[in-house]
């Protein structure tokens, strides 16, 4: 049987991960597999960790050296992940978007923007900029809030100063962990 992969950026305190995480079926959205009670492993004998994911074909970047390290496979600590991204251009079929749209219309969810801080890690905070659906306390107690229409900045301390640096992202998307958001602001 088939492996089913999805490449995904980790993004941790002063480091990205991007690589590849085991998937059980095409359709499962990433943040739905992220705020899952268990990651799921394709080997759940491999785990060692019950908070970790398992990534493969990994490549470690910091600040500067964009290709650190490459390594097979690794796991990182779930609650050590400030936010992440996959590669995903579109999502969803015909048939998901018309049943999405039409929960939206029964819940009434609406359209809104966020601006968010994360908590300082090493030398470093994120000022993240985007759009999610829904309300934003029942998100809140879920592990990853979902935001569309996302710019993000990283705010590193140089020496005497702060820099800023935009991080480039695969697509428009992000799954934030809520226990790094130190600050929220609705626009």
């Amino acid at each position: 049987m088939e492996v089913m992969r999805r490449k995904i950026s980790v993004f941790t305190p002063g480091k990205q991960y991007s690589g590849e995480i085991d998937i059980p079926n095409a359709s499962l959205r990433t943040t739905d597999l992220f705020n899952s009670a268990n990651l799921y492993w394709k080997d759940a004998t491999e785990k060692t960790f019950n908070d970790a994911l398992l990534l493969f074909n990994v490549t470690v970047s910091i600040e500067g050296i964009p290709e650190f390290q490459k390594i097979d496979r690794l796991q990182i600590r779930q609650p050590n992940i400030i936010f992440y991204h996959d590669d995903f251009i579109r999502m969803g079929s015909a048939e998901e978007k018309k049943r999405a749209d039409l929960l939206k219309q029964k819940s009434q969810e609406e359209k809104k923007s966020i601006h968010l801080i994360t908590k300082v890690r090493v030398n470093s905070f994120f000022d993240i900029r985007g759009t999610f659906y829904g309300l934003f306390k029942s998100k809140s107690i879920q592990k990853y809030i979902p935001l569309s229409d996302v710019v993000v900045y990283e705010i590193i301390r140089k020496q005497d100063k702060w820099v800023k640096k935009k991080i480039p992202l695969a697509n428009n998307f992000i799954g934030v962990n809520t226990s790094y958001i130190e600050t929220s602001a609705f626009d």
